[in-house]
């Protein structure tokens, strides 16, 4: 884990205490400002008035270097400046020099003991009514959904994570499945028949796929096949009983043919 992710947890427990219920601000990171390609790191919206309304930017920094071009470059602040209620930077402890932080900015640090959650407020931010356009509830709408959406999707790929690990550990202990013998031999038999048409059965099939046959298929064929195999067959045996027919008549005439010659 970097630097930045540690400190953005950091400060995303401050303001969510774990484990407990999450409605009291919206926390939304990586948003670009309306028009602009200038993304805060952070930007909390205050849905409680014992908290606050408002919208927090939140800007961090890990390094020195780091910290002295963000002073050369302003640009990100200026874009979301009339868009925020208050702009912060969020550094670690005694990386940023109080005098160095611009005016109306505010500085939080996190906190130098273990057990607690809360940053300190170095510098407290000027406070404003932030201008809401368009643009602006948009750009927040649109972050905010694509989080649900990509959260909804990480839940699914847990779940189904969890539900192999599920399958292949109960696979692992109950063993390779056995079919009954029935089913077996009805399977052998199906196998048996595949190979004898040359090709494979399937519930469907694309119009392009030649190695495999639908069940609506062979259901249809064979179907047309047994009409005319049945009318054959029952031809097949009128013929044999008719040469049967012709072949003890012309037996019976040449065997009494000379008694009644004479």
């Amino acid at each position: 884990m970097t630097a930045t992710q540690q400190l953005m947890d950091a400060l995303i427990a401050h303001y969510r205490k774990p484990g407990a219920d999450q409605d009291g601000e919206v926390l939304l990171p990586e948003v670009a400002a309306p028009g602009s390609n200038r993304r805060a790191d952070l930007v909390r919206i205050g849905l409680w008035p014992s908290r606050g309304y408002g919208i927090d930017v939140h800007e961090l920094k890990v390094s020195r270097s780091d910290w002295l071009r963000e002073l050369d470059q302003p640009a990100k602040a200026d874009a979301w400046w009339e868009h925020s209620s208050r702009f912060w930077v969020v550094a670690p402890p005694k990386m940023i020099l109080p005098e160095e932080v611009p005016p109306g900015w505010g500085l939080m640090e996190p906190p130098t003991q273990a057990n607690r959650r809360r940053f300190k407020v170095v510098v407290k931010p000027a406070e404003r009514q932030p201008k809401l356009t368009v643009a602006l509830l948009a750009e927040l709408v649109g972050r905010a959904d694509n989080l649900r959406i990509n959260e909804m999707w990480q839940l699914r790929q847990e779940h189904r994570n969890e539900v192999f690990r599920l399958e292949q550990k109960i696979r692992a202990e109950v063993g390779p499945a056995k079919l009954d013998a029935d089913t077996q031999d009805a399977l052998d038999v199906l196998a048996k028949f595949e190979a004898a048409m040359g090709c494979t059965l399937r519930e469907w099939v694309s119009r392009v796929d030649r190695d495999h046959v639908s069940v609506d298929e062979i259901v249809a064929a064979l179907g047309e096949y047994s009409r005319e195999h049945v009318a054959l067959q029952r031809r097949r045996r009128e013929l044999d009983g008719m040469e049967d027919r012709i072949r003890r008549a012309a037996h019976f005439a040449l065997t009494h043919l000379p008694e009644v010659a004479e």
